[in-house]
């Protein structure tokens, strides 16, 4: 009762523009992210508190304060060009450290939010896509979209960049249990070990020993996910874009200098969020700049961003999306052209993604299913009318959330339903707009032709590293006391990359555990975290012989755990995972 009654006082406190939209006044406190939606039975009342995130996120930091912190002496009317608070929060590089190291404190972290500086002088600004210039930039985890294998260009032909960032409540809990160390991860699901559940809701009881966050910051876990376009000349002066100068990785090698400075600006924020109502499935909200596939009054250029306009010689809407899967695509050429297929980096050859190329722009329409709801688009006008330049030039997509009588299962719990069969969003999951991950009929038992897709379906399997795991259909999903629907955790590096059975030590039953894996391309496999388990594996393990060190979090020194046998999670759901967490 006394954790229920802290729950009502805290989402009671959090502002509701249920009645009113009103942003610009300080006295509505719109700089606090809400934790809960008002009714959680109305699909509305999620469109608004996706909404009120939306205005809580990009409202501007207090200069000096710590990350994340608004200014509640500004409005994000009074600075609409102010640097939103999510920008300051911590980005996944910085959290999931080599080695499984500490991260440090959410005001001193032990990586600092990545910028660079060049050489020879100029601005000092965010670097995407590396930590710092000394890290070897890699396609695969910083452009290609998950599944497809192929990056996303613009009709400039300019790559479209990621950012993946989480709130102050996810990262203190992340910390407080050691979870940014995989081993602490398989420690939990060992003989003596507890697993401890994500924040739902910020207040001190979700933590343990309990945290005070500061009422900005006391939500449950967030996680955000921001797509940037390199903008042209005619689109910066528009006014339409949040903007941001940047450079980004090259992709070449490490010796070479970043791109830029260039100036992108936002065209997709993806928010996966959990509330105290929301734990069997979390919630979800996409939003997207409004030129990105529509032609609206205003355009600066003519045609969308990510869509060539009907003069081109593959022209929209491409009726049945890209659906691509390796190096296949479905429909490989929708109009009968042959410039249609997006691009796709020959294996081994990493383009130089500095350099523009408009022959490779990738054609987009949104497929009808993915219509935004009527509903979900009056609360869009009711939002944008009340702000101003940028921000009145985005929309939000749609929301999922808990549905008893919703469309769409999420497995292995055919009774847990959420609102929608489909929710992509075209700078993100681009490629699959439809697809069949697991061939699985939805929940009224029929099979949708082309399949479906939403956020649950590929989150489905997320899960924290040594969960255990259930099958549902001759597939295995996590157990649903574990389904956690993010990936976050499953980045987490190893302090003692060489203990194969998770025992906190490495001997003769890790070398054997090794060579059963011999040959195996699944990074879950590798020691040193490269290629495919061969010598490298092997000369990592030994040199690493013998107890590994301590990971457990300051604030806990518990007893080890019992030593276990060689169990880990299926090698099918790893690869499985691996593949759907794209970045």
């Amino acid at each position: 009762m006394l954790l229920k009654s802290m729950i009502a006082v805290g989402l009671a406190a959090m502002p509701s523009f249920a009645q009113s939209v009103d942003p610009c006044n300080p006295a509505s406190q719109a700089w606090i992210y809400p934790a809960e939606a008002t009714d959680t039975s109305d699909p509305v009342s999620w469109a608004r508190f996706a909404w009120d995130g939306f205005v809580a996120l990009n409202w501007p930091q207090l200069e000096g304060g710590s990350p994340g912190e608004p200014d509640t002496a500004a409005t994000i009317c009074d600075l609409p060009g102010g640097r939103p608070t999510f920008l300051q929060w911590m980005q996944k590089e910085q959290l999931m450290l080599p080695g499984g190291a500490s991260p440090g404190s959410w005001n001193s972290p032990t990586v600092a939010t990545p910028m660079y500086t060049p050489d020879g002088g100029g601005p000092t600004l965010p670097l995407l896509g590396a930590l710092s210039k000394s890290d070897d930039p890699d396609l695969v985890d910083e452009f290609d979209e998950a599944f497809s294998g192929r990056p996303v260009l613009d009709q400039n032909g300019r790559y479209v960049l990621y950012q993946i960032f989480l709130n102050r409540s996810e990262f203190e809990y992340i910390s407080q249990n050691g979870y940014y160390d995989a081993v602490n991860q398989y420690a939990a699901f060992q003989p003596g070990g507890e697993f401890k559940g994500f924040p739902k809701s910020g207040v001190p009881s979700d933590f343990d020993p309990p945290v005070d966050l500061p009422d900005w910051a006391r939500q449950g876990a967030i996680e955000l996910k921001a797509s940037w376009k390199q903008l042209d000349e005619a689109e910066i002066a528009s006014g339409r874009f949040f903007m941001q100068e940047v450079y980004f990785a090259s992709n070449i090698s490490d010796a070479d200098p970043p791109c830029g400075p260039v100036t992108v600006g936002l065209v997709g924020l993806h928010v996966l969020q959990l509330t105290p109502s929301t734990g069997a499935s979390w919630f979800w909200a996409s939003f997207e700049q409004v030129d990105n596939v529509d032609m609206l009054p205003g355009n600066p250029n003519g045609t969308p961003s990510f869509n060539p306009g009907s003069a081109s010689s593959c022209p929209p809407p491409y009726a049945e999306g890209y659906t691509c899967n390796a190096e296949e695509c479905t429909p490989a050429d929708p109009s009968g052209q042959t410039d249609c297929p997006p691009f796709a980096p020959v294996e081994g050859q990493l383009p130089d993604v500095c350099d523009a190329d408009p022959t490779r722009a990738v054609n987009i329409s949104r497929i009808p299913e993915m219509t935004t709801p009527a509903d979900v688009e009056a609360i869009n006008d009711e939002y944008r009318a009340a702000l101003p330049a940028p921000w009145k030039y985005y929309r939000l997509l749609n929301t999922i959330q808990p549905d008893p009588t919703g469309p769409a299962c999420i497995p292995p719990q055919e009774t847990n339903t959420v609102n929608t069969l489909y929710m992509t969003n075209v700078t993100m999951e681009t490629y699959t707009q439809y697809y069949d991950f697991i061939s699985l009929p939805k929940c009224d038992g029929s099979v949708v032709e082309p399949m479906s897709m939403n956020c649950t379906d590929c989150h489905a399997v997320a899960q924290p590293l040594g969960a255990p795991t259930v099958e549902y259909k001759g597939a295995p999903f996590p157990d649903p006391s574990y389904q956690i629907f993010t990936f976050l955790l499953s980045d987490a590096k190893s302090s003692c990359p060489g203990d194969l059975n998770f025992d906190r030590g490495i001997d003769g039953e890790d070398l054997a555990v090794l060579m059963s894996r011999w040959g195996s391309s699944d990074r879950a496999d590798q020691v040193d975290g490269f290629g495919v388990v061969d010598g490298g594996d092997l000369a990592a393990l030994l040199a690493s012989w013998g107890a590994c060190p301590d990971a457990t979090p300051q604030s806990q020194h518990a007893d080890p755990p019992t030593k276990p046998g060689n169990d880990r999670a299926p090698s099918a759901l790893q690869r499985l995972a691996n593949e759907r967490r794209g970045r």
